[in-house]
């Protein structure tokens, strides 16, 4: 056992989109279509989140679930108000004030309110908290969240990355306050450890515009990869820590890079002082070319796995793979995704997820050993698509890459609408942006409409109906996903997934049907009628087959 000596925040390495709408099937409410702005009263009570800038739009049902969780867990209201501008209002500070009092935000939870506030055209940010929140929201902490953490994302148009960065920290802070298990000298420690990241220096705009990209580090700087996995962790932590300038040691795949920049100059939100990290024990998982630093099977988003694999360049850290399958779930739960990839095999006895088991061609796939050539394309297409921007085939494959490789939404979303606009026919931008719904915001009701568009372009493809079926049992939709799973092994026969999934959906037919229902002898018969059909596929999938007779069997189907 190895034991480490720095301090890293691993809910924000492994891909915190998913702390958007925690992880759990639940069927989706759609936010109706939003009114008009009024200063004067709420517009709808039980919404929160109004986006009257259309800044937050490929987040609406994410946020609105989180938003939920956080009113329902914690016994608070956190609204989140988008606008323009200022319009008549003197300053963002009198806005704010304002809106939390003629909205009466908090009211239904004795006061317990708070308010993000986004102002487009001034750029500007405001957190304001109710006093009934200001022991624990101090002015340190939202001085923190409005310049650290969001600030620097709107100027650089990734407002998306922000907002994850906020509500990490909302919800920690709420769970303090929810439990009543502070003094004023914990919340001080918290607030100092803020303070120490730059928290109390002046505000001035300059500052952050001086991060607004993420420039590589020259690969002419650098040499291979670390020999070990083990080697690699130490060396990325030093750099992340500030101390690994001299070490010339290239432990970032080239989409590594591309996702997180400078290996010695990380973004603030990668950095967390937390305790933990200075006693954490780990183990070194290894299979083949792929290898996890690996805490133990223990509660805590702290403890959650990194992942590394072996390149032509030595060890290096993988973080496509890490945002694909390291899952943060309601704090202080994380799971690993269930599915044919590398690492999982190395992680099946921790909790798993089925929050993004997609079935996914084998051309979607991203694998480290194509990392340098994808990472590659990607710089060439980024540059075609500068000089023509209108031409469907490079924004496509553009969107394509981005997708698979799990990039930031302002790398994907805009070339979406870009690829939606110039071939309106075209079935692969909602195919790709369903994919990306599920993988990155686990935002399966918004995925459904993209992928029911796709199936109206491609009516015969397996891919649209494994899809839909997949959206609906997560939606708790058993019977219309077996409706649209059957469809897929009409097309193709030879279906392991659709299989496996009809027989969770009969499962869960079974478990939630009266004893004296008739129907329920049926829907026990016919899971285990498709557990079968799963298990005699040409080419069968053995954990998928394992995961799910053990899930049957909890349900005492098997």
């Amino acid at each position: 056992m190895q034991r480490l000596r720095w301090f890293v925040s691993v809910a924000v390495i492994a891909g915190g989109f998913a702390l958007l709408v925690g992880h759990h099937t639940q069927k989706a409410r759609e936010p109706a279509e939003l009114p008009d702005f009024s200063l004067a009263q709420r517009p709808q009570g039980d919404r929160y989140l109004f986006d009257y800038a259309h800044l937050l739009e490929h987040y609406t049902e994410g946020s609105e679930k989180y938003l939920h969780r956080i009113a329902q867990r914690f016994h608070m209201e956190a609204v989140i108000v988008s606008l323009p501008d200022l319009g008549q209002a003197g300053n963002i500070e009198e806005l704010a004030v304002d809106i939390v009092n003629h909205w009466e935000i908090g009211r239904d939870h004795e006061g317990r309110g708070l308010l993000l506030l986004l102002v487009n055209e001034e750029k500007q940010v405001k957190l304001e908290v109710a006093y009934e929140l200001e022991d624990v929201f101090t002015d340190a902490f939202t001085g923190y969240i409005e310049d650290l953490q969001l600030k620097p994302y709107f100027l650089r148009d990734d407002l998306g990355t922000g907002l994850i960065a906020v509500m990490e920290e909302l919800e920690q802070r709420a769970r303090l306050k929810h439990q009543s298990n502070y003094t004023p000298g914990v919340i001080a420690q918290l607030d100092a450890a803020l303070l120490a990241g730059g928290a109390g220096a002046k505000r001035r705009l300059a500052r952050y515009r001086e991060t607004e990209s993420l420039p590589d580090t020259p690969s002419s700087e650098l040499t291979d990869g670390a020999a070990t996995p083990q080697e690699a962790w130490r060396t990325m932590l030093t750099k992340w820590d500030g101390k690994g300038k001299q070490l010339k040691a290239d432990i970032y795949t080239e989409m590594t890079k591309l996702a997180m920049g400078d290996q010695n100059n990380p973004e603030k939100r990668t950095l967390s002082a937390l305790a933990h990290w200075k006693s954490a024990d780990f183990q070194v998982l290894q299979d083949g070319d792929h290898a996890v630093i690996y805490f133990g099977n223990v509660k805590g988003w702290n403890n959650a796995p990194f992942l590394f694999c072996n390149t032509s360049g030595g060890w290096k850290f993988d973080i496509v793979h890490q945002r694909r399958l390291v899952v943060m779930d309601q704090n202080p739960d994380w799971k690993v995704e269930q599915g044919n990839y590398p690492y999982v095999n190395l992680l099946d006895q921790v909790p798993q997820s089925t929050g993004k088991d997609l079935p996914v061609d084998q051309e979607d796939l991203y694998s480290c050993a194509r990392d340098k050539d994808i990472a590659d394309e990607i710089r060439a297409l980024e540059q075609r698509n500068a000089s023509d921007p209108d031409n469907f085939g490079v924004v496509m494959a553009l969107a394509r890459l981005n997708v698979i490789t799990g990039r930031r939404p302002n790398h994907v979303n805009p070339l979406i609408k870009q690829a939606k606009r110039l071939d309106p026919a075209s079935a692969e931008p909602y195919k790709y942006s369903a994919i990306y719904n599920v993988n990155t915001f686990f935002q399966y009701q918004t995925a459904l409409k993209e992928i029911e568009a796709y199936i109206d372009r491609r009516p015969d493809d397996v891919f649209g109906y494994n899809f839909l079926g997949f959206l609906h049992y997560r939606l708790g939709e058993y019977k219309k996903s077996v409706d649209a799973l059957e469809k897929a092994v009409n097309i193709s026969g030879d279906n392991a997934y659709a299989y496996a999934l009809m027989a969770r959906d009969y499962a869960l037919l079974y478990s939630s049907t009266s004893a004296i229902d008739p129907r329920r002898a049926r829907y026990k018969k016919a899971a285990l009628d498709m557990l079968s059909k799963a298990e005699a596929v040409s080419a069968p999938e053995t954990l998928r087959i394992k995961w799910l007779k053990s899930w049957l069997h909890r349900r005492e189907i098997i």
